[in-house]
């Protein structure tokens, strides 16, 4: 198994990604997305997991991405992923690995981002998206619920009335919603998916108080009409940190599943 550290995908500082190779032929990635609120968080967090799918026989990476700021969007962020996977992709062939499929998945923001990018960048996409795993992800950023009602908990209003202006590149504020829904709905995971959409599995606590519960229902109602397979974690006492370990082991006996059916 190698494992190379802090490989860079672009020129910015936060462009980097780590990637462990096994030692055996694979062509199945599976890529780790650090969650944060998309202005915090790093890819260190998931270097046990690197390790340990890499010795499972896949490629495993982890990435940093910008921060959402006054300068970078939301476009900048899946640009990234972009950028990151045509990377591994070169990184991997070089090392004699050709990787055909990824599995995307991450937590919170960076379960938004798995989201994101498997059902609106699956035709662009330098590795094909083959499934995505999210953990307590925002799926409808257009949720009142989560406008509106989630600053009350975390994160403070003020910084959240700036992630939102930072992510859409457009003032955030009630008096403003007509002009800002368009472009959440667009930044929306639901909004992209389709019946060819990659299967899915979704893990939620009913009582997050920092993505509402609502939006994986929002998710899990869309991928059933659209007749996409899902599979849908409900963790009835859990909170935003997904406490219910009975689930959330369970949701790592699905992660394995999934990988051995759309990865090798």
């Amino acid at each position: 198994m190698t494992v190379l550290k802090d490989i860079a995908y672009g020129g910015h500082e936060r462009q980097r990604l780590d990637l462990c190779l096994p030692s055996c032929d694979t062509h199945g990635l599976i890529l780790f997305i650090h969650g944060g609120a998309w202005i915090a968080g790093d890819k260190c967090g998931y270097e046990d997991e690197l390790e340990l799918w890499g010795g499972r026989g896949y490629a495993a990476a982890a990435m940093n991405y910008h921060y959402l700021s006054p300068e970078y969007h939301m476009d900048t962020l899946l640009c990234d992923i972009t950028a990151a996977l045509a990377k591994i992709k070169s990184t991997a062939a070089e090392n004699g690995f050709g990787l055909t499929g990824v599995l995307l998945t991450g937590t919170s923001a960076g379960g938004h981002l798995s989201l994101l990018y498997a059902y609106s960048m699956a035709e662009t996409a330098p590795i094909r998206p083959a499934c995505v795993i999210d953990y307590c992800g925002p799926t409808l950023l257009t949720d009142k619920g989560l406008l509106y009602d989630t600053p009350k908990n975390h994160p403070p209003v003020q910084q959240w009335i700036d992630i939102f202006t930072w992510l859409t590149g457009t003032d955030f504020s009630e008096e403003n919603t007509e002009k800002i829904l368009p472009v959440l709905d667009r930044y929306s995971p639901v909004s992209h998916i389709t019946p060819s959409s990659v299967p899915t599995v979704i893990c939620h606590g009913q009582k997050d108080d920092v993505v509402p519960f609502s939006n994986a229902v929002a998710l899990r109602d869309r991928l059933e009409s659209c007749g996409v397979e899902y599979v849908f974690l409900q963790m009835p006492q859990a909170g935003h940190g997904l406490e219910q370990k009975e689930i959330y082991e369970e949701s790592k006996m699905l992660f394995g599943i999934y990988a051995e059916r759309f990865l090798r």
